[in-house]
């Protein structure tokens, strides 16, 4: 698996990317952290971004096993700060979940434990699995991340990453997180837990971040304004403001020891 890495010390922050996206997506988080001497890890899931070629199963527990064995091949062994974004807040919902021993705290960014609308969820990758793989296709996919659009350079850079996907893979983990039902299991999360919506999405809302906030006992609830399913590249500034505190806790900069 392809991973974007900054060395540091232990335990290693590590960041999950969401559908149609890459460890791209979190290359400006990833640079901020390291500048703490903090170890950061943002990794390429199979089947997308530089892992597209890799096998799967690409379903969200599938893709949460392999962000565990990639860290095992990396050596990471303590408890693990986990970010996951969209899909990738799904996929470490599922890491949470079946690796619990390896997450010291979780940050969940533009992403629920449930689907509201299963049928058109599916209905929606059926389409995806008949339509041809072209910029056409995962255009509208891309489109959706922003509440406003990005220069017209970092869209086509997006879509680019977007088109790096196996479609295969893209179909599959759809589905997966179409009938993802770790809501019923959220309650089980004992780390300290940060849930982070931005107002304006119109993919997973703020209350899609309410409803977890509820079943994570002490987890806490930011809502970033102006933002819709990417807050960490629309508004990065909010978004670090709210997530370096809790992502950095108990850590010193270099500079500060």
């Amino acid at each position: 698996m392809y991973s974007l890495e900054r060395k540091g010390t232990e335990p290693a922050i590590v960041f999950v990317h969401g559908f149609c996206q890459s460890s791209a997506y979190w290359a400006p988080t990833l640079d901020l952290v390291a500048g703490h001497g903090v170890r950061g890890i943002a990794v390429d899931l199979p089947g997308f971004g530089r892992s597209a070629g890799e096998a799967g199963p690409y379903t969200m527990p599938g893709l949460a096993d392999a962000v565990a064995r990639e860290l095992d091949a990396m050596g990471v062994r303590e408890p693990i700060v986990l970010v996951g974004g969209s899909m990738g807040g799904v996929v470490a919902q599922h890491f949470a979940l079946r690796h619990s021993k390896r997450v010291a705290r979780l940050l969940l960014v533009a992403t629920g434990g449930f689907t509201l609308n299963v049928p058109l969820a599916l209905e929606k990758a059926d389409a995806l699995s008949a339509a041809t793989w072209n910029e056409e296709t995962v255009g509208p996919v891309v489109n959706g991340f922003f509440h406003q659009p990005p220069t017209a350079a970092r869209l086509a850079e997006y879509r680019k990453i977007a088109l790096s996907a196996s479609q295969a893979a893209a179909v599959e983990a759809a589905r997966s997180n179409a009938t993802n039902r770790t809501f019923d299991d959220l309650a089980s999360i004992r780390v300290p837990t940060m849930i982070i919506q931005g107002r304006h999405d119109r993919v997973r809302t703020p209350e899609h971040g309410g409803e977890m906030r509820d079943r994570i006992a002490g987890s806490v609830l930011a809502v970033i304004e102006d933002a819709g399913h990417t807050p960490q590249l629309e508004q990065p500034q909010r978004f670090h403001d709210v997530a370096l505190p809790f992502l950095l806790q108990g850590r010193q900069h270099p500079r500060e020891k």
